[in-house]
């Protein structure tokens, strides 16, 4: 082909926002893209592109990018570099983690990566060369995410929530809980929400915020920060009084009725009640008005009432819900939640109602430090109305990726160490539970965007010996590296891409289409060299298509049939199982378990209502009133894009939303430059007055860059206290909206 001439090149976004992976058709004229635009994608329904994925185009040429490796020359910090080649900087980099690692341990040398979304391949090099290395992968979910799988490890085996309460078909009734897809998620859930209220179903909308989605909604109920567990618990309340719960559902799927020891909280096994039992769990059978195992009964056990067993006092832990429900009247929430009673109590009545109905929220309502005890009240109200799909139902899945086999290549050895991020911190700066020397950081801009940023550039970074940058652009966290490495933008490597499946069950090529510029690699590129310089260069001998048919070698029929050459010629939606082959409940009881045993010892064996630990109603407002909202913008995913100057046309600066009442007291008028400060440090920003936020409440866009900031910056605010429930179910999660601060006029 002559090259003067332009060529097409379908190509997929890798899922920046999480949920869409919009397919994309660049246009390349002399090996220079020239534009972008949406290609053709299951019919025009799927035809779809967002302003992020238009300005690649900007992210790939942006004259600021990164191309050559570099080496710190200066203080760290003081912006001093020396372009080196990639043999000198691998080389560096080589020996350096071979002497910390035989300093401390080869876990003292962890790699910290962004979430999967940004493709398969990229994302599972930097998990291979840390189990060959026996190193450690710090976690990306604690980044803000935590709060769903630590919830869903502990009510249903599982990592996701979604499946169990949003996504069913022909529904009733759509509620929307602190979550926002008019700017998240604008193609897929939002569009589904529009096309089920043009055809009757109800949209009510859940935030303390009035948000693009609130102002779709037909009812919007605003509500106080950090206090939407109480609302579900006071929810519950009513749906038990008045009979509308399922106890059948109950009886056959969940844990209500088996039988809790008032002594220890523990569940009641056969080996409690017979010598030589086992560790059945034990019902009242309603019919023979005696105990016996769950698995035996006849009746499916009593759901309600107090029991005397071999002098062992129990109830039934459906009654012990009922008994916390009963504290929550719609009176008792309100006063709490600030929503009027009669609201929660004609929610709790449309709800029970009106089947089946959807819940759906996503990671920004559990940014608090109890986030995700909320998770757990949701889908226990989801749970007791009947409403989750019982085991077998295929309602929801996955592919089923050959990941295992991709990330850990050498079964002979042991894989990597896993730890949560939050976790992190105490392994650099007190060496607990064990000491973390050396980080690499990939497609995650962690000193910008991570809790108590002041802490981490004075006590973290300090006490780290080396850390190398893999980036686009010298990022705020690049600015503290001893080693900067460049990456490539998704246009110039291939990858394997899939969305959320909820609404998006496909999976796509994500082909080069073109080279990279300057010296730039794609990330499993640069893994590869440095595999050499480490002794594992026999597992890292394939292209980057030839690993993404390495993922899709699973044998599992959700992909079968799928490789690189079929996915070339266009999307494939992943098979969905049949009837009686979908999910299983893997808690140790393999039934839903709104009861956990594990976590009675910190008094959340129940999805209890616990206040905020920064809130309006906690002695810190006195000196910082105002509680922070961290909220996405549509314009950004992250840090990402925030640099892109078409997007810069339509949101310059970061801004701070306050509710006009709250701007009178401190005499701020709209577009004034102002201070948001507590005691972890400040943020200078523009002021925008808005009605639509609550008083009492401010928000702004994470994101965006210190440097956009006139002063500090987002997270120098937020805390990075760690939850020692969350510690229990899976991992800490930052409570980025667990934040008290004062405003005042710069």
């Amino acid at each position: 082909m002559n090259r003067s001439e332009e060529i097409l090149v379908r190509t997929a976004c890798p899922s920046h926002c999480a949920v869409n992976a919009c397919g994309i058709l660049a246009h390349v004229k002399e090996g220079k893209m020239t534009k972008l635009e949406p290609a053709d994608f299951d019919g025009e329904r799927r035809k779809q592109i967002c302003l992020k994925g238009l300005s690649a185009t900007q992210l790939l040429y942006h004259p600021d990018r990164t191309l050559y490796p570099l080496k710190r020359i200066g203080q760290r910090g003081e912006g001093k570099w020396e372009r080196v080649s990639w043999d000198v900087a691998l080389d560096i980099v080589a020996a350096k983690l071979k002497e910390i690692a035989e300093k401390y341990g080869s876990r003292s040398v962890g790699w910290v990566l962004g979430g999967p979304g940004g493709g398969n391949i990229k994302f599972g090099a930097y998990c291979m060369l840390a189990s060959l290395f026996q190193g450690t992968r710090v976690s990306c979910w604690g980044y803000g995410d935590a709060a769903i799988p630590c919830a869903g490890h502990v009510m249903f085996g599982h990592h996701q929530l979604a499946p169990f309460t949003g996504g069913f078909d022909s529904p009733k009734l759509n509620i929307v809980w602190g979550h926002n897809p008019a700017e998240t998620s604008p193609f897929d859930l939002m569009r589904r929400l529009m096309d089920e209220k043009e055809n009757g179903v109800k949209l009510v909308v859940i935030d303390p915020i009035f948000t693009p989605t609130a102002s779709k909604a037909d009812e919007y109920i605003s509500i106080r920060p950090g206090t939407d567990t109480a609302m579900a618990l006071a929810m519950m309340n009513v749906i038990i009084n008045q009979g509308l719960h399922d106890e059948d559902y109950i009886r056959r799927y969940t844990v209500g009725p088996f039988l809790v020891r008032n002594d220890n909280g523990l569940l009641l096994r056969e080996k409690d009640v017979i010598s030589g039992g086992s560790d059945s769990y034990m019902v009242w059978d309603m019919e023979t008005d005696q105990v016996e195992t769950a698995d035996t009964t006849s009746s499916g056990g009593s759901l309600v009432g107090s029991y005397t067993v071999n002098g062992l006092g129990c109830k039934p832990a459906f009654q012990l819900l009922v008994g916390l429900a009963d504290e929550y009247t719609p009176q008792v929430a309100s006063g709490i939640t600030e929503v009027p009673a009669e609201t929660i109590r004609r929610l709790a009545m449309a709800y029970s109602t009106s089947k089946p109905a959807s819940i759906y929220f996503s990671n920004g309502v559990g940014r608090n430090y109890h986030g995700d005890i909320l998770y757990r009240a949701i889908c226990t109200l989801a749970a007791i109305t009947g409403v989750t799909p019982p085991p077998g139902d295929p309602h929801y899945r996955d592919p089923v990726l050959n990941w295992g086999a991709f990330t850990h290549p050498n079964k002979a050895a042991p894989s990597y160490t896993r730890i949560g991020i939050l976790n992190m911190y105490d392994a650099i700066t007190k060496g607990k539970p064990y000491p973390i020397k050396a980080l690499w950081f990939a497609f995650h801009n962690f000193v910008n965007q991570c809790a108590n940023v002041n802490k981490i550039i004075g006590e973290l970074i300090p006490q780290l010996e080396f850390i190398v940058v893999a980036d686009m652009f010298m990022t705020s966290t690049a600015e503290y590296a001893d080693i900067v490495l460049p990456v490539c933008t998704f246009l110039e490597h291939a990858d394997l891409v899939n969305g959320a499946a909820l609404f998006h069950p496909y999976l796509q090529l994500q082909q080069k289409v073109v080279e990279p510029l300057g010296e730039s690699k794609s990330d499993m590129r640069i893994v590869s060299e440095l595999a050499k310089r480490l002794g594992f260069e026999e597992y890292f001998d394939k292209t980057d298509e030839e690993f993404v048919d390495v993922l899709l070698a699973s044998g599992h029929p959700s992909v079968e049939g799928i490789s690189v050459e079929k996915l070339r010629e266009g999307p494939i939606r992943f098979k969905t199982p049949q009837p009686g082959a979908g999910w299983k409940f893997r808690t140790p009881s393999g039934r839903i378990e709104f009861y956990v045993e594990r976590l009675r010892a910190l008094g959340e064996a129940l999805p209890v209502y616990k206040e905020p630990l920064e809130s309006a109603r906690t002695p810190l407002a006195k000196k910082y009133p105002l509680v922070l909202i961290s909220t996405h913008s549509r314009f950004s995913t992250h840090s990402m894009f925030r640099n892109v100057p078409n997007l810069l046309d339509i949101e310059p600066e970061p801004t701070l939303t306050i509710n006009p009442a709250d701007a009178q007291k401190r005499n701020i008028r709209d577009g004034d430059m102002v201070v948001m400060f507590n005691d972890r440090g400040r943020a200078r920003l523009k002021a925008k007055l808005n009605k639509g936020i609550r008083a009492g409440v401010v928000a702004t866009a994470e994101g965006w860059w210190f440097r956009q900031y006139g002063e500090g910056g987002l997270n120098c605010l937020t805390s990075d206290a760690v939850n020692p429930a969350q510690n229990i179910s899976y991992e800490p999660n930052m409570a980025m909206n667990d934040t008290l601060v004062e405003v005042k006029g710069a």
